[in-house]
């Protein structure tokens, strides 16, 4: 049976990292492993001599004062024999009789990659900036030379794991000179990018180029505000001598990085909308009346996708602050207290439609245990990174960007375009029993009797959150819904266009009475398919999209409300049910109003119905971005598995928004993968779930996969 005994070391906070570490421990008999941080050590491989003229060195690299940095560089420094230095070869490849000297590039003595190198399992390239000197495998194995300065000068040397600990096993003892390289942008999960350095550590832009996505090479590591180096002189005793009291010796020197981290996370994502002068709501009849708020403004050319376009993106974000504790937030009450995040408190890229949001977290504290384990902590703690986020965002094109000033004049009213905002995410329900919107939009608003049942669905959407973690990436995915309808008005309740209000198949012959749908081929009208937006469904000859879950991008329709009364309308004004339902006579929806988004934060203007638009954040892992961004047609429809990328032998490792999943484990409780008959097979309310995944990486010039990997965020 295998013996293990752990040995307790001192955590290495006294804040003096220059204080050396000897722990002297009696060994236990018969043990096999020794346990120490949370490292391990096999006894049958390290006690062959009976007196040790050699040591072990451990220890951990730390940030923020307790937190283990992974992949920090560590190497006892070996000086330049006088002997090599008259040999050329080995001068030009290793020239440092002291860590402060410099090679022939200006570089100092330092354990960081001289160029980046992909992994063949993820195709993830590390670092994204190379700035070291130091040969990669390749270069030692094939060159001799390199070889053999490597098994001289660099025989001792680690890198740190994922709790931040090292160990160099074999260590010559006494005074020895151990060195320190680390390299920010390039340490797992906590790793720092450079925009996250000017907005949280306070780094001057001048050291970074390309709108703060790069930084400016220099062969002075001094010069880069990514690389710390740093040298310590360590006693290292013997591992193991004591014959008597059967005991072993181990060193331990901690260091610690100057920069203090901050933990991030990113959303990414891409926006469109309608042409301008194109709206779902159109003038219509003999004497122009204005009728048919349901129908494509353009006819049929109006629905492709040819005739959207893109304009920058306006993002806001919800959050709950720290000192919102979870009970809060789960009982309801917590939304009294969220904040709108100061857009100087976060890092921003946009470009044609693309969006980029890095946010720092701000939740749930850690600090990392002796044995490596993490251990949340108090707010109140000198020190750890927080790891998560809570909160929601709103996407809009504003007017400023894209204005909305024109109208389509009929004979007796006018119809004014109003472009939807949504809110990610949302979702909400429709009681087939009871015939009830569960929708923040609920229609009981204006009722006296139901004003109590509006509230809490009201309640409900604001209360509806994501909980982020730090070192993710996240993009978003909105269901397309469908609203379909053939009529003018109904003749029993004299409230125009309001036949059908229910998520409608995508395949129904009147494309252009099916609010929202989305013709993605050349059929009738050529240039669609160049854009190459994945369809779900066909009509006739028309290859379509809507009624399922498009992830990644987003449509923001514009639809049509009209301004003063009309007769089919009961003199009411009006906007079609794929924007919002029945409204009692109230035009609240499409103009400024004082319903609560926040704490403090009011106005619903243009807000979609959330039971028809449901949205959703999605993980996108960086392995799915570059897959993604290799595969090189814009419209993504994977197989019928919902996995696997079309032509193509790679599986997509993320969970992506579909008509198959529900998504569990998050702050929203979803009731099904879809709104009621949404998200089935060929876009048909009456088939199985459509378990494909439907991904569109932009319109026209907008790539926004490519665009976060030319951010080097991956």
């Amino acid at each position: 049976m295998n013996k293990t005994q752990r040995i307790y070391l001192s955590s290495g906070d006294t804040g003096n990292e220059n204080q050396d570490k000897y722990i002297k421990v009696k060994l236990e008999q018969n043990t096999d492993t020794l346990e120490f941080m949370s490292l391990r050590l096999g006894t049958a491989d390290v006690y062959q001599n009976f007196n040790a003229d050699y040591g072990v060195l451990i220890g951990r690299v730390l940030a923020n004062n307790s937190v283990g940095i992974p992949n920090a560089r560590i190497s006892i420094f070996i000086p330049l024999t006088d002997e090599d230095s008259v040999d050329k070869d080995i001068y030009s490849l290793y020239p440092y009789k002291t860590p402060r000297d410099k090679n022939n590039e200006g570089k100092r003595y330092n354990l960081l990659p001289r160029v980046s190198q992909q992994d063949p399992v993820t195709g993830i390239v590390t670092p994204k900036q190379p700035f070291g000197s130091f040969p990669i495998k390749e270069e030692i194995v094939g060159n001799l030379p390199f070889l053999n300065v490597y098994k001289k000068y660099y025989k001792y040397t680690a890198l740190t794991n994922n709790s931040g600990d090292y160990m160099i096993f074999g260590v010559p003892v006494g005074t020895q000179t151990v060195h320190l390289s680390v390299d920010i942008t390039d340490i797992g999960e906590y790793s720092m990018n450079p925009a996250a350095m000017v907005t949280n550590l306070g780094y001057s832009p001048n050291l970074f180029t390309n709108n703060n996505s790069k930084i400016k090479p220099s062969n002075d590591l001094n010069d880069l505000p990514n690389i710390e180096t740093q040298e310590i002189s360590v006693d290292i005793v013997p591992f193991w001598g004591d014959v008597e009291n059967f005991e072993i010796g181990i060193t331990r020197q901690d260091f610690r990085i100057r920069s203090v981290l901050k933990n991030t996370f990113v959303v990414f994502g891409s926006v469109y909308t309608d042409a301008s002068g194109v709206q779902w709501g159109q003038s219509s009849g003999a004497n122009n009346e204005v009728q048919r708020l349901y129908e494509m403004s353009s006819g049929t050319e109006g629905i492709g996708i040819k005739t959207k376009r893109v304009g920058t993106v306006t993002e806001k974000i919800y959050y709950y602050p720290a000192n919102v504790t979870d009970d809060e937030i789960n009982n309801g009450s917590g939304v009294a207290k969220m904040a709108l995040l100061d857009p100087a408190e976060y890092s921003v890229y946009k470009k044609d439609g693309d969006f980029v949001v890095i946010i720092n977290c701000n939740r749930d504290k850690v600090t990392i245990k002796e044995d490596g384990t993490k251990t949340p902590v108090d707010d109140s703690f000198a020190g750890g990174l927080y790891t998560s986020f809570k909160g929601f965002m709103t996407l809009e094109i504003s007017e400023d960007t894209l204005p909305l000033d024109w109208t389509k004049d009929g004979s007796k009213t006018h119809l004014k375009p109003i472009r939807h905002i949504l809110k990610f995410p949302q979702t909400a329900d429709y009681d087939w029993n009871t015939k009830v919107f569960h929708s923040f939009k609920n229609p009981a608003w204006g009722s006296a009797t139901c004003q109590a049942d509006a509230k809490i669905d009201n309640n409900a959407w604001r209360q509806q959150y994501f909980n982020f973690c730090g070192g993710c990436i996240y993009s978003v995915a909105r269901f397309h819904g469908l609203v379909y309808n053939n009529n003018d008005h109904d003749q029993t309740v004299h409230r125009a266009w309001f036949q059908c209000d229910y998520i409608m198949n995508a395949t129904y012959s009147s494309v252009v009475h099916n609010t929202g749908l989305i013709q993605t081929n050349d059929y009738e009208y050529t240039g669609n398919t160049f854009y190459e937006m994945p369809s779900n469904s066909s009509i006739g000859g028309r290859e379509v999209f809507g009624a399922n879950w498009m992830n990644l991008s987003v449509y923001l329709p514009q639809s049509g409300w009209v301004t003063s009364g009309y007769a089919y309308n009961d003199q009411c004004p009006r906007s079609n049910a794929h924007f919002t339902h029945d409204q009692f006579n109230t035009t609240y929806y499409e103009k400024n109003n004082t319903q609560v988004i926040a704490d403090g934060y009011v106005n619903t203007c243009s807000f979609a119905r959330s039971d028809y638009h449901w949205t959703d954040f999605i993980e996108v892992p960086k392995e799915d971005i570059i897959a993604l961004n290799d595969y090189e047609c814009k419209g993504i429809k994977t197989s019928t598995d919902g996995v696997s990328l079309p032509l193509s032998s790679y599986d997509l490792k993320g969970t992506y928004r579909s008509g198959c999943r529900i998504p569990t484990g998050q702050a929203i409780s979803w009731s099904a993968a879809a709104p009621p008959l949404g998200g089935k097979c060929n876009g048909c309310c009456d088939c199985n779930p459509d378990c494909r995944t439907y991904i569109f990486k932009g319109f026209d010039s907008s790539d926004v996969i490519n665009y976060i990997v030319e951010l080097g965020l991956i």
